[in-house]
């Protein structure tokens, strides 16, 4: 077997069967918590809360591996595929979120690309999540998707926003796998949204870098095959 192979078979199961201790620990932690009405002292009990709460974060990044690994490991169905129906599925999800922050997304007619629907998913939400995060204080998300043709072979999106942005000596280091910028109690997440993405969009024959958005904050542009 290639090395490389080799490699991407053992993150898989590594990360897949990591996933079910994790669940336990946390699982019987809450029963225990539960079961415990009255624990002995303050001490204790915050002793578990952080036994549960970092189970749930070791979960979480377990699984952002996970799906990381499934990009090289699970068979990609390419469709005719219409980017609106994807986007609009997005937004649906995220649209209590955006509306708590009194935010405004607009994005233009979307075209139709030959690709995995689930990667798209993946693709337009983890851009699309990360936008309505990493906002600014007080601050409502303004965020735009736009579309141009990049010479005849591709085409060209750039999904932005106004929210805090990324100093650019970190654009290179933000793409590796669990790199977080900020502390949990800042932004919560486990550092995965762009490594996924970078993914999808290389395994698909594109591109993505990032930019300084028009808007102040950071601007997520990406390419692929029209």
């Amino acid at each position: 077997m290639d090395p490389a192979d080799e490699f991407k078979d053992f993150a898989y199961i590594v990360s897949h069967d990591l996933a079910g201790p994790v669940r336990s620990m946390v699982g019987f932690s809450q029963l225990l918590k539960e079961k415990l009405a009255t624990v002995e002292s303050e001490q204790d009990r915050l002793h578990l809360d952080l036994v549960i709460e970092s189970g749930q974060k070791l979960n979480d990044m377990i699984q952002g591996l996970l799906a990381f690994s499934r990009l090289n490991t699970v068979a990609r169905a390419p469709v005719l595929l219409e980017l609106e129906m994807i986007v609009a599925r997005c937004y649906m999800m995220l649209e209590p979120r955006l509306d708590a922050s009194k935010g405004h997304f607009n994005y233009p007619r979307m075209p139709e690309i030959v690709a995995d629907s689930n990667e798209m998913f993946t693709l337009f939400y983890a851009l699309l999540d990360n936008a309505i995060k990493f906002r600014k204080p007080d601050t409502p998300p303004d965020i735009r998707i736009n579309v141009d043709e990049e010479a005849s072979t591709h085409w060209r999106f750039t999904i932005s926003d106004n929210g805090i942005g990324i100093d650019p000596i970190f654009y290179d280091d933000v793409f590796r796998p669990l790199r977080k910028l900020h502390t949990d109690e800042a932004y919560a997440g486990v550092g995965m949204g762009l490594t996924l993405a970078r993914k999808i969009v290389r395994q698909n024959g594109g591109q993505m870098w990032l930019e300084t958005a028009r808007q102040g904050g950071l601007a997520v542009c990406f390419t692929l095959p029209r």
